[in-house]
């Protein structure tokens, strides 16, 4: 417990980041596999049937559960969240940039998720830019 005290208060910004990026993505576990379709439906998606409900557990939640677990193993195996905080930035920031361009590709900016989303996201991926940009590094 010692060693992962001193790993995390060994880059501050970038312990800050990866502590977001698992506390996201561990919330996102738990809403998609615990209450699928309430929470697929404020995405705007809606399965055709039970297969597409197993499939919102396991994209939406599953995926989101190994990422927070990969993250957080990353830190711990190099001995420095630098690299999580790093993984996270290259998820982070190709979603927002996909969400942006095919916003406009599909013209779904009038959605409520997303006139949500892209404001959140965006300011997400600025501040885990932040915390790289002045984080320790490696």
């Amino acid at each position: 417990m010692e060693a992962f005290k001193a790993m995390l208060l060994s880059d501050i910004l970038a312990s800050v980041a990866l502590i977001g990026l698992c506390l996201y993505f561990t919330g996102m576990f738990f809403v998609f596999v615990l209450f699928p379709l309430k929470n697929a439906e404020s995405f705007s998606i809606q399965p055709v049937d039970n297969a597409g409900k197993t499939e919102i557990r396991v994209y939406y939640g599953g995926i989101s559960g190994a990422l927070a677990g990969f993250l957080m193993f990353l830190a711990i195996a190099t001995g420095t969240p630098f690299y999580s905080l790093v993984g996270g930035l290259f998820f982070s920031t190709t979603v927002f940039t996909v969400r942006t361009i095919f916003t406009f590709v599909d013209k779904g900016w009038k959605c409520p998720y997303t006139k949500l989303a892209i404001p959140c996201e965006g300011l997400f991926v600025i501040a885990l830019w932040t915390c790289f940009f002045l984080s320790k590094g490696v």
